[in-house]
């Protein structure tokens, strides 16, 4: 291939990687945005999501779809889980007993992976299009890299349909700009604290699910999803949606072309220091949100 071809199908598989991780990101951001928590456990709701979709959708041979539409429903089950049991009792702690009541739940279900699939092997998800290829104006692309994107922006457009065009999504903007006001008006907290981490869990689960598909799964996988999507949610502005797409897409462009062009050392470098910058630049982020205010 010609340099230009090359580039823009590095490109290309920037902006689907950076897809998977906004889909991540946008879950993290919906719960500080409305919950005002960082759920650090996040990024093992997306390795079990993995887990699930693989042992839906190859250990039981369903189609990848049905795999994956259980992860999300899994992991948003197992987000309601948390919020009744552990985040309930924290909604008015420090944000650092938040963040270490959530880094020891990461550890358990850590443990919990290790001793239901037993070592670090990586299993496949039988997802469509992993063993293929479509030519595209010169360009070869791998056709697993379509139906994700095809996949995320789906799911960005749900997202933005429940955010902005529900009853229930008004509640949660609602609740996010003021809670004292939402109450007043008749919105019950717990029950929107519910389907809040429901939803964040299942962003979690779909970006398992999809990067499991791509990179197989395996018990460590949730790590660096996590990571990067703690870089993305600063980086796009906390608590913004929004942000945390855009923020997505640019990473995983960033990552991708630097791991190409330079090396995974530098890639992996390169986002923490745009990060940097960023926080220098514009503190608030791409599109930080005003503090809210008692």
């Amino acid at each position: 291939m010609t340099d230009a071809t090359t580039f823009v199908q590095q490109l290309i598989y920037g902006l689907s990687y950076g897809m998977n991780l906004a889909v991540a990101a946008a879950g993290l951001a919906l719960l500080f945005g409305v919950y005002r928590v960082v759920n650090l456990a996040h990024g093992q709701q997306i390795m079990l999501g993995g887990y699930t979709a693989y042992v839906v959708s190859t250990a039981l041979g369903a189609p990848y779809l049905v795999g994956f539409v259980a992860a999300m429903i899994m992991m948003g089950i197992l987000g309601v889980i948390l919020e009744y049991c552990v985040f309930r009792f924290l909604q008015n702690r420090p944000a650092t007993d938040q963040m270490l009541a959530s880094l020891g739940v990461f550890m358990v279900l850590g443990t919990i992976a290790l001793r239901i699939w037993g070592d670090f092997e990586a299993r496949s998800i039988h997802m469509p299009g992993r063993d293929s290829a479509i030519v595209i104006m010169g360009l070869r692309l791998d056709a697993s890299r379509i139906i994700t994107v095809a996949i995320t922006l789906a799911l960005f457009g749900l997202l933005y349909f429940i955010v902005y065009r529900t009853h229930l999504g008004r509640m949660m903007r609602a609740l996010a700009q003021s809670e004292e006001t939402a109450a007043l008006m008749g919105i019950r907290r717990r029950r929107i604290a519910a389907t809040v981490f429901f939803l964040a869990g299942a962003l979690g689960g779909a970006a398992g699910a999809l990067l499991g598909g791509l990179f197989n799964v395996r018990p460590t996988m949730g790590f660096q999803p996590l990571l990067m999507a703690l870089v993305i949610i600063v980086f796009g502005g906390m608590g913004s949606m929004n942000g945390s797409i855009v923020a997505g897409l640019i990473i995983g462009v960033l990552y991708n072309l630097t791991v190409f062009y330079v090396g995974s050392t530098i890639g992996e470098l390169a986002p923490f220091v745009v990060l940097l910058v960023v926080l220098v630049l514009r503190p608030e982020g791409l599109f930080g949100l005003p503090v809210r205010r008692s």
